[in-house]
């Protein structure tokens, strides 16, 4: 399974990783964790990010 996690930036927003590349960034919180929710429900969708 592939590791997604999301990490804060100076600027208030959030950066979604899938393994170590960043896939999103200048998100909120709750479109962070939607993002996440998405990728973590269709696993091809994060293969494919990479």
């Amino acid at each position: 399974m592939l590791r997604i996690t999301k990490k804060p930036t100076q600027d208030g927003t959030f950066t979604v990783y899938v393994e170590t590349k960043a896939v999103a960034w200048g998100l909120t919180t709750s479109a962070a964790d939607d993002l996440i929710s998405k990728l973590r429900h269709t696993p091809g969708q994060a293969n494919a990010m990479l």
